[in-house]
């Protein structure tokens, strides 16, 4: 039986179904195999194994180049291996950003790496890197604490103090959180 794309396409309707299906597996197979490597790097991340972490998220980039996680997660990898690796890892934490300019990790991140250059425009631009992260989840205090460190070297005090502020009320909290779990042991 004939479509009216046949003539388009060059193929019948059957032919079609079956590169349609092709194509879904093999999308299918790609997902499985970064997926895999994604595990696979966070298992090695956490005992420590930056090497075997790196070719990890490597193969989950390979198999699945937009995914954010896997290139944050390489991007974090890189620092930890030594500072020759920052612009990589900046390059990394921004074509992140590039995907999805709400990634609160990759936003955090990033700023962490510019905050320590110490000038005008890095800092400026962490200012706007941990606005992202505070507004993706208000209830960071490291994220505010560093936004309010941001801010005074700016010479913003007034900014400054209101993060600071924030900061505190919320490592206060999770203080007596940890307090209350500990008491009930």
């Amino acid at each position: 039986r004939s479509g009216p794309f046949d003539a388009v396409l060059g193929f019948s309707q059957g032919a079609a179904v079956a590169a349609l299906l092709a194509v879904a597996w093999g999308m299918n197979a790609a997902l499985q195999a970064g997926n895999a490597a994604f595990q696979t790097g966070n298992a090695h991340y956490a005992r420590g194994e930056l090497e075997e972490a790196r070719e990890a998220y490597h193969a989950c980039l390979r198999e699945q180049p937009e995914r954010t996680d896997c290139a944050t997660n390489l991007a974090s990898v890189l620092i930890d291996l030594g500072p020759e690796n920052e612009a990589l890892a900046e390059a990394l934490y921004r074509r992140v950003l590039a995907i999805d300019e709400n990634h609160a990790d990759a936003a955090f991140n990033l700023a962490l790496l510019l905050q320590d250059r110490k000038t005008d425009e890095a800092t400026r631009e962490c200012v706007a890197l941990y606005q992202v992260v505070v507004a993706a989840d208000p209830q960071l205090p490291d994220a505010w604490s560093n936004l309010a460190s941001a801010y005074a070297e700016l010479r913003n005090p007034v900014q400054a103090v209101r993060a600071s502020q924030r900061a505190i009320v919320l490592y206060e909290q999770a203080r007596v959180r940890v307090r209350v779990r500990v008491s009930r042991r």
